[in-house]
């Protein structure tokens, strides 16, 4: 199973490189960042051969957020490859259970969006909930 996160600009590379920081080094993980010189078909073209390079057909493409220029080419990847799994709203949550999987050697969508969603947390109102619990 294979791992392309896109992002604008260094946010890709900065998630890979804080859970690799927690967790170690993650397989089959690449990271690409839309940069202001570049236009949507330079972002299709290097990730187009990230996905040509790989012989697993279990391959996730992570994306910062829904309606942006990576978003946007996601549609014309997902048509030239049906298989292609397509997240957004990547964060650092979802790439550290990527990891896990990975050494686990499954590859479970549903749960990479699960532990994504679980992470975005209000911290003032958990501890307020535990709190109660405690009383």
């Amino acid at each position: 199973m294979k791992l392309i996160l896109a992002s604008h600009g260094p946010l890709a590379g900065a998630i890979l490189a804080s859970a690799e920081l927690i967790i170690g080094k993650i397989d089959n993980v690449a990271a690409f960042s839309l940069t202001k010189e570049m236009g949507p078909k330079d972002l299709d073209r290097e990730l187009s051969e990230e996905i040509e390079k790989t012989d697993d057909d279990d391959i996730v493409l992570g994306l910062d957020l829904l309606g942006g220029t990576p978003s946007n080419v996601s549609v014309t990847l997902l048509a030239k490859y049906p298989k292609l799994e397509v997240i957004t709203g990547i964060n650092l949550p979802m790439v550290i259970e990527y990891g896990n999987q990975k050494m686990l050697g499954q590859l479970n969508v549903a749960q990479l969006i699960s532990m994504a969603t679980a992470g975005v947390t209000n911290v003032k109102e958990k501890l307020a909930e535990d709190q109660s619990d405690e009383d």
